[in-house]
């Protein structure tokens, strides 16, 4: 099993982030384009936390950022998301694959989130990151689901936006803003990432309400994962 060394993290906003830097020793806060890196410890490790901000180029400029500059040897993006199916609120959903649901050349023949960049719509999570995480959410007694975490830049509140996703993304059980964005920066510099979503709310016409109440609770079950997956590596894989 892979142990790494130095962690990056990425989440996309404060409320995502406080838990994770409170964790952290000797704590070395840089600002990059106004973005906020936190390099220090928890448990001996390494670890660089950065809040991107909210969408998928805020996020690609996070990840490219941090990779240029803090050299991790693994990337983890966490934080809340909807849930499309299978997942009620609280649940994790543990990519094991990310797509861009807005990214669209269907007009020109190519599938539903075609990337020409990496030539395919998927982007394929490092799988023993995934599997590590999943018998994490297990052992922490979180309802758990791997499959596609699918992003874009729009908050789905609707069942038609959530019909119209799954209609092209079939095993897509989360949505969110950030993650395949991330994903697509660490496959272009061969780098093993996971993507982690706590689910806040059900993508559907209830969400408005839902978030916000559920915001708190989904943002510390995303950071309870994370710090569980930095703290308790080396020991899965005893």
């Amino acid at each position: 099993m892979k142990v790494f060394q130095k962690i990056g993290v990425i989440v996309a906003m404060e409320v995502e982030m406080e838990k994770i830097r409170e964790a952290m020793d000797h704590v070395r806060k840089r600002s990059v384009s106004g973005m906020d890196f936190y390099e220090g410890t928890i448990s001996g490790k390494t670890v660089v936390a950065a809040r991107c901000g909210v969408g998928k180029v805020c996020a690609a400029m996070c990840a490219q950022t941090m990779i240029l500059k803090y050299k991790p040897d693994c990337i983890l993006g966490a934080g809340i998301a909807g849930s499309l199916q299978g997942l009620a609120i609280g649940g994790v959903a543990v990519a094991d694959q990310l797509v861009q649901h807005d990214f669209d050349l269907t007009a020109f023949g190519y599938p539903a989130g075609y990337l020409p960049a990496v030539k395919r719509p998927e982007l394929i999570t490092d799988p023993e990151m995934t599997e590590t995480l999943l018998q994490l959410a297990a052992g922490l007694g979180f309802p758990k689901a791997a499959g596609t975490i699918v992003s874009g830049d729009s908050f789905i509140s609707s069942r038609e936006q959530k019909d119209r996703i799954l209609a092209a993304f079939p095993s897509a059980v989360a949505c969110e803003m950030e993650g395949a964005a991330i994903a697509q920066v660490c496959v272009m510099n061969r780098l093993p990432f996971c993507v982690i979503r706590c689910i806040s709310d059900n993508g559907d016409e209830a969400s408005k309400e839902d978030y916000p109440a559920h915001e708190a609770m989904a943002s510390a079950g995303s950071a309870a994962m994370v710090l569980a997956y930095i703290r308790g590596e080396s020991r899965l894989g005893e």
